[in-house]
């Protein structure tokens, strides 16, 4: 099932790919993962075009691929829309409107990114979802909600993780999985070889890949690591540095 799930959407980047190499203009496509923007890069690779990826805000975990000839620029199509509940009387989570949004039988690579708040949530989607949606989508668990198009991206609040404070022998990836994970070197390699890891969203099995402040490390199954800060070394020639922990929810 997976199997043929990948084969799918290798074969549907594949072609936009090469559409975009074909007619010379920008092809925009769905949302794709960071282990999948692999295949999109592979796939305008092998069509001799541009890709470029947005997911409608600075962190996105999940982003509209574009395919594009290099001397045009990409064109987006993703819309925000804006899901509103009584707080006063309800809690809505995360997991109740991914839940319910998924029961109505749609494919998840129309949506981005669903960010809940205390109040209200915000979800990036394709236009032809967008409008299906305010009519669809009613109720998140059994809470009744409201959801409209925005006409701009909304402002949102980049996530706070928690900040840890290490030093480690050297910036090589599995040096800072490991100090981040607060597990053995040893088992972050091994999490590396596996492809759990991806390093700014596109996956990294080189456990030597060596980081740079600022980069985000995406562990499948834990969250996300950014390393913010590198310090000068230390007397016994380690690297201080600090680590933002996003823990996954």
């Amino acid at each position: 099932m997976m199997k043929d799930m990948s084969n799918q959407l290798a074969l549907r980047l594949q072609q936009n790919a090469q559409r975009a190499d074909r007619l010379d203009i920008p092809v925009p496509g769905r949302f794709v993962t960071g282990e999948e923007r692999a295949m999109a890069v592979h796939a305008a690779r092998e069509a001799r075009v541009a890709v470029s990826f947005d997911g409608g805000w600075p962190d996105a975990e999940r982003e509209q691929v574009c395919f594009h000839p290099a001397w045009a620029e990409a064109e987006f199509t993703a819309v925000w829309v804006e899901i509103r509940w009584a707080a006063k009387f309800a809690h809505v989570e995360h997991r109740d409107l991914l839940g319910s949004l998924m029961a109505l039988g749609m494919d998840r690579s129309f949506f981005g990114d669903l960010i809940a708040q205390e109040d209200r949530a915000y979800l990036c989607c394709l236009p032809e979802i967008a409008a299906r949606l305010p009519v669809e989508w009613d109720k998140a668990g059994n809470v009744p909600i409201k959801v409209q198009l925005l006409e701009e991206a909304p402002a949102i609040e980049p996530p706070k993780g928690e900040f840890l404070r290490d030093t480690v022998a050297s910036l090589r990836l599995d040096c800072v999985l490991s100090a981040g994970m607060k597990t053995s070197r040893s088992r972050a390699a091994e999490m590396i070889r596996m492809g759990a890891v991806a390093v700014d969203h596109m996956p990294e099995e080189r456990t030597d890949r060596v980081l740079n402040a600022g980069q985000l490390l995406s562990i499948r199954g834990f969250g996300r690591i950014r390393l913010s800060e590198v310090g000068s070394p230390t007397r016994k020639d380690r690297l201080p540095v600090q680590l933002e922990i996003f823990h996954k929810k």
